[in-house]
Protein backbone atom coordinates (compact mmCIF):
# COMPACT_ATOMS: atom_id res chain seq x y z
CA UNK A 1 0.00 0.00 0.00
CA UNK A 2 1.41 3.46 -0.87
CA UNK A 3 2.46 5.69 2.02
CA UNK A 4 -0.35 8.13 2.96
CA UNK A 5 0.30 11.87 2.82
CA UNK A 6 -2.98 12.60 4.61
CA UNK A 7 -5.02 10.62 7.15
CA UNK A 8 -8.34 11.40 8.79
CA UNK A 9 -10.17 9.20 11.28
CA UNK A 10 -13.91 9.50 11.80
CA UNK A 11 -16.06 7.26 14.00
CA UNK A 12 -14.02 4.09 13.40
CA UNK A 13 -13.33 4.82 9.71
CA UNK A 14 -9.90 5.82 8.41
CA UNK A 15 -9.61 7.94 5.24
CA UNK A 16 -6.21 8.17 3.58
CA UNK A 17 -4.78 10.02 0.58
CA UNK A 18 -1.61 8.91 -1.19
CA UNK A 19 -1.30 12.32 -2.83
CA UNK A 20 -3.19 15.60 -2.61
CA UNK A 21 -6.39 15.52 -4.66
CA UNK A 22 -7.13 18.60 -6.77
CA UNK A 23 -10.00 18.51 -9.29
CA UNK A 24 -10.88 20.75 -12.22
CA UNK A 25 -14.28 22.45 -12.19
CA UNK A 26 -17.01 21.33 -12.50
CA UNK A 27 -15.95 18.33 -10.45
CA UNK A 28 -17.75 15.04 -9.85
CA UNK A 29 -17.48 12.34 -7.20
CA UNK A 30 -18.79 9.09 -8.75
CA UNK A 31 -19.87 6.49 -6.18
CA UNK A 32 -19.70 2.77 -7.00
CA UNK A 33 -20.86 0.82 -3.96
CA UNK A 34 -22.19 -2.77 -3.93
CA UNK A 35 -25.95 -3.00 -4.49
CA UNK A 36 -28.45 -4.82 -6.74
CA UNK A 37 -26.72 -6.04 -9.90
CA UNK A 38 -23.45 -4.44 -8.75
CA UNK A 39 -24.43 -1.61 -11.10
CA UNK A 40 -22.44 1.09 -9.32
CA UNK A 41 -19.37 -1.09 -8.89
CA UNK A 42 -19.36 -2.21 -12.55
CA UNK A 43 -19.77 1.38 -13.75
CA UNK A 44 -16.97 2.57 -11.46
CA UNK A 45 -14.66 -0.22 -12.64
CA UNK A 46 -15.28 0.75 -16.26
CA UNK A 47 -14.49 4.41 -15.61
CA UNK A 48 -11.27 3.58 -13.77
CA UNK A 49 -10.05 1.27 -16.55
CA UNK A 50 -11.32 3.22 -19.58
CA UNK A 51 -10.06 6.59 -18.37
CA UNK A 52 -6.87 5.30 -16.78
CA UNK A 53 -7.64 6.91 -13.43
CA UNK A 54 -4.90 6.93 -10.81
CA UNK A 55 -5.41 5.49 -7.33
CA UNK A 56 -5.13 8.41 -4.91
CA UNK A 57 -6.54 7.16 -1.60
CA UNK A 58 -9.25 5.19 0.13
CA UNK A 59 -11.18 4.33 3.28
CA UNK A 60 -10.55 1.50 5.74
CA UNK A 61 -12.79 0.08 8.47
CA UNK A 62 -10.12 -1.28 10.85
CA UNK A 63 -12.55 -2.01 13.69
CA UNK A 64 -15.70 -2.85 11.73
CA UNK A 65 -14.80 -5.24 8.90
CA UNK A 66 -14.29 -8.99 9.22
CA UNK A 67 -10.60 -10.01 8.99
CA UNK A 68 -10.38 -9.45 5.20
CA UNK A 69 -7.65 -7.65 3.24
CA UNK A 70 -8.04 -6.63 -0.40
CA UNK A 71 -4.96 -7.56 -2.48
CA UNK A 72 -4.24 -5.87 -5.81
CA UNK A 73 -1.14 -6.61 -7.88
CA UNK A 74 0.50 -8.20 -4.89
CA UNK A 75 -0.14 -5.29 -2.51
CA UNK A 76 -2.78 -4.79 0.20
CA UNK A 77 -5.39 -2.10 -0.47
CA UNK A 78 -8.16 -0.39 1.47
CA UNK A 79 -11.66 -1.90 0.99
CA UNK A 80 -12.87 1.41 -0.46
CA UNK A 81 -10.52 2.95 -3.02
CA UNK A 82 -10.34 6.43 -4.56
CA UNK A 83 -9.29 7.04 -8.17
CA UNK A 84 -8.93 10.48 -9.75
CA UNK A 85 -7.99 12.43 -12.85
CA UNK A 86 -8.94 15.84 -14.21
CA UNK A 87 -12.43 16.57 -12.79
CA UNK A 88 -13.41 13.05 -11.69
CA UNK A 89 -13.04 11.31 -8.34
CA UNK A 90 -14.30 7.72 -8.48
CA UNK A 91 -15.05 5.92 -5.21
CA UNK A 92 -15.09 2.14 -5.58
CA UNK A 93 -15.94 -0.34 -2.82
CA UNK A 94 -14.22 -3.71 -3.06
CA UNK A 95 -16.30 -5.34 -0.27
CA UNK A 96 -19.85 -4.97 1.11
CA UNK A 97 -20.26 -2.06 3.51
CA UNK A 98 -20.61 -3.22 7.15
CA UNK A 99 -24.06 -2.18 8.46
CA UNK A 100 -22.43 -0.58 11.49
CA UNK A 101 -20.42 1.71 9.17
CA UNK A 102 -23.19 2.94 6.85
CA UNK A 103 -24.12 6.11 8.76
CA UNK A 104 -20.50 7.11 9.37
CA UNK A 105 -19.51 6.35 5.77
CA UNK A 106 -22.27 8.55 4.37
CA UNK A 107 -21.18 11.45 6.53
CA UNK A 108 -17.47 10.89 5.80
CA UNK A 109 -17.95 10.81 2.02
CA UNK A 110 -20.02 14.00 2.02
CA UNK A 111 -17.49 15.71 4.32
CA UNK A 112 -14.65 14.65 2.03
CA UNK A 113 -16.52 15.88 -1.06
CA UNK A 114 -16.91 19.27 0.62
CA UNK A 115 -13.25 19.33 1.67
CA UNK A 116 -12.08 18.66 -1.89
CA UNK A 117 -14.53 21.13 -3.45
CA UNK A 118 -16.59 18.53 -5.32
CA UNK A 119 -19.46 20.17 -7.22
CA UNK A 120 -21.63 17.06 -7.65
CA UNK A 121 -21.82 13.68 -5.94
CA UNK A 122 -23.15 11.12 -8.42
CA UNK A 123 -24.55 7.93 -6.86
CA UNK A 124 -25.02 4.98 -9.24
CA UNK A 125 -27.69 2.61 -7.97
CA UNK A 126 -29.24 -0.67 -9.11
CA UNK A 127 -33.00 -1.10 -8.59
CA UNK A 128 -33.88 -4.72 -7.87
CA UNK A 129 -36.30 -5.64 -10.69
CA UNK A 130 -37.98 -9.06 -10.22
CA UNK A 131 -38.91 -9.08 -13.93
CA UNK A 132 -35.43 -8.05 -15.12
CA UNK A 133 -35.19 -11.07 -17.45
CA UNK A 134 -38.18 -9.68 -19.37
CA UNK A 135 -36.76 -6.15 -19.66
CA UNK A 136 -34.90 -5.76 -22.95
CA UNK A 137 -33.37 -2.38 -22.07
CA UNK A 138 -33.06 -1.34 -18.41
CA UNK A 139 -34.88 1.87 -17.52
CA UNK A 140 -32.77 4.64 -16.00
CA UNK A 141 -34.12 7.16 -13.49
CA UNK A 142 -32.76 10.06 -11.49
CA UNK A 143 -33.18 11.84 -8.16
CA UNK A 144 -31.66 15.18 -7.18
CA UNK A 145 -30.88 16.64 -3.77
CA UNK A 146 -31.32 20.28 -4.81
CA UNK A 147 -32.13 22.57 -7.73
CA UNK A 148 -28.54 22.66 -8.97
CA UNK A 149 -28.43 18.86 -9.14
CA UNK A 150 -31.87 18.77 -10.75
CA UNK A 151 -30.77 21.07 -13.57
CA UNK A 152 -27.92 18.71 -14.43
CA UNK A 153 -29.98 15.54 -13.92
CA UNK A 154 -32.57 16.77 -16.42
CA UNK A 155 -29.82 16.63 -19.06
CA UNK A 156 -29.27 12.89 -18.55
CA UNK A 157 -30.19 11.35 -21.88
CA UNK A 158 -32.98 8.77 -21.94
CA UNK A 159 -33.85 9.05 -18.25
CA UNK A 160 -36.86 10.07 -16.20
CA UNK A 161 -37.57 11.24 -12.67
CA UNK A 162 -37.81 8.54 -10.00
CA UNK A 163 -41.16 9.71 -8.67
CA UNK A 164 -41.87 7.36 -5.77
CA UNK A 165 -40.26 4.51 -3.85
CA UNK A 166 -37.41 4.38 -1.38
CA UNK A 167 -33.64 4.06 -1.11
CA UNK A 168 -31.94 1.90 1.48
CA UNK A 169 -28.34 1.50 2.59
CA UNK A 170 -25.35 3.78 2.00
CA UNK A 171 -26.85 5.70 -0.92
CA UNK A 172 -29.87 6.70 1.19
CA UNK A 173 -27.62 8.05 3.95
CA UNK A 174 -25.42 9.89 1.45
CA UNK A 175 -28.48 11.58 -0.09
CA UNK A 176 -29.72 12.68 3.34
CA UNK A 177 -26.28 13.96 4.36
CA UNK A 178 -25.91 15.81 1.06
CA UNK A 179 -29.27 17.51 1.54
CA UNK A 180 -28.40 18.47 5.11
CA UNK A 181 -25.04 19.97 4.09
CA UNK A 182 -26.36 21.50 0.84
CA UNK A 183 -24.15 19.40 -1.39
CA UNK A 184 -25.52 18.58 -4.85
CA UNK A 185 -26.19 14.84 -5.11
CA UNK A 186 -27.54 13.19 -8.26
CA UNK A 187 -28.77 9.63 -7.80
CA UNK A 188 -28.92 7.65 -11.06
CA UNK A 189 -30.89 4.41 -10.80
CA UNK A 190 -31.27 1.54 -13.28
CA UNK A 191 -33.38 -1.62 -13.37
CA UNK A 192 -31.09 -4.50 -12.41
CA UNK A 193 -30.99 -8.18 -11.58
CA UNK A 194 -31.50 -8.96 -7.92
CA UNK A 195 -28.89 -11.70 -7.56
CA UNK A 196 -26.61 -11.39 -10.62
CA UNK A 197 -24.16 -8.74 -11.87
CA UNK A 198 -25.82 -6.54 -14.49
CA UNK A 199 -23.27 -4.92 -16.83
CA UNK A 200 -26.04 -3.88 -19.24
CA UNK A 201 -27.67 -1.77 -16.53
CA UNK A 202 -24.29 -0.19 -15.74
CA UNK A 203 -23.78 0.56 -19.44
CA UNK A 204 -27.15 2.32 -19.65
CA UNK A 205 -26.26 4.49 -16.66
CA UNK A 206 -22.91 5.46 -18.18
CA UNK A 207 -24.60 6.21 -21.49
CA UNK A 208 -26.99 8.56 -19.70
CA UNK A 209 -24.13 10.26 -17.87
CA UNK A 210 -21.79 10.55 -20.84
CA UNK A 211 -23.00 13.80 -22.40
CA UNK A 212 -24.07 15.47 -19.17
CA UNK A 213 -20.78 15.11 -17.31
CA UNK A 214 -18.39 14.04 -20.07
CA UNK A 215 -17.50 10.48 -19.03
Amino acid sequence: MPKPVYEYEYDGLLLVEYEEVSLRKPSFMILGLPDSGLVGLIAANHLVEALGLKEVGGIDFPKLLPPITVIYRGEPRTPIRFFASDNLLVVRAETPIPPAAIVSLGQLLVDYAMKRGVDYIVSIVGIAAPNRMEIEKPNVYWLASDEKAKQLAEKLEGTKLFESGYLVGPYALILKCAMRHRVSNIVVLADAYIEFPDPEAAAEVLKALSKAIGV
